[in-house]
């Protein structure tokens, strides 16, 4: 009876390894088709999130480029915050100048220092492929708005000093006009109740990791707050006339480097005419 619970012990051991290893070898592509109303074009959208500043740049090139989209979202986390932890960020972005990107900051980039944080800036202005929408919006088509939300970071959890709502969503962006498809990029899912209250047609988030650990077909473990079985891990989350798109992400959190039945994520998003 002892060498069967070794046996089981060690067969659940190797299958956690291979997972790690595939985990971080794999790159899935989700897809997601929305139609409404209110969507006056059809666009296609790569959403990219919480690289962390992993190399998997000519991966994800090679992937982006059999979609050929019409734009290409980043939705924070695309760096570490430690000095200078942006070299394969950059690398990627060089190699993503044919396509039109927009950025917008995750926790990561507003934990960098006042000096760091201007020359990354810097550097992310300089890429003329590339729009930071922090707290700001870009009108896509005639009636589809991009809003960006660069939250405070003590608006993180983990940080936790002040509350996200809709008035704070409204004072860095201004009211919204409903009559329009309208957009938010925002790092963090756990604060959907705030998104669906602002009136947001579509959320995109990462943040999470899926939950560093997946059970499968499941539940991510985990969140970067370390908090466990966070409610908004991955996938698609919908309430009254908001859906939320969580990315497990590409990289790895520097707490746990680590990733275990949880391969990193690219999503595609096609928009729609609802004729």
């Amino acid at each position: 009876m002892e060498k069967m619970y070794i046996y089981i012990i060690l067969v659940i051991l190797i299958v956690i390894v291979i997972s790690i290893i595939y985990s971080h070898i794999k790159i899935d592509v989700s897809k997601y088709i929305i139609k409404d109303k209110k969507i006056d074009k059809d666009i296609s959208i790569v959403f990219l999130s919480d690289l962390h500043n992993r190399k998997l740049y000519n991966k994800i090139i090679d992937i982006i480029n059999s979609i050929n989209p019409d734009i290409i979202l980043l939705g924070g986390d695309m760096i570490n915050d430690g000095n200078n932890e942006y070299d394969h960020f950059f690398s990627l972005c060089n190699l993503l100048e044919k396509y039109k990107c927009y950025y917008t900051f995750g926790n990561h980039e507003d934990r960098l220092d006042e000096v760091c944080k201007k020359s990354f800036i810097n550097l992310v202005s300089n890429n003329t492929k590339i729009k930071l929408l922090n707290n700001s919006s870009e009108s896509l088509t005639e009636n589809i708005v991009l809003y960006g939300l660069d939250n405070d970071i003590e608006t993180y959890t983990f940080f936790g000093k002040k509350t996200l709502n809709k008035e704070y969503i409204t004072s860095k962006l201004g009211n919204i006009d409903e009559k329009k498809y309208n957009i938010l990029l925002a790092h963090n899912p756990l604060e959907f109740t705030s998104y669906v209250h602002y009136k947001a047609n579509l959320v995109l988030s990462g943040h999470i990791h899926g939950g560093i650990v997946r059970i499968p077909f499941l539940k991510g473990v985990l969140s970067p707050d370390i908090t466990f079985f966070p409610k908004y891990d991955s996938g698609e989350y919908n309430k009254d006339n908001t859906k939320m798109i969580v990315s497990r992400g590409l990289g790895f959190s520097k707490r746990i480097p680590f990733r275990v039945f949880n391969p990193a994520e690219i999503v595609v998003i096609n928009l729609k005419k609802d004729l």
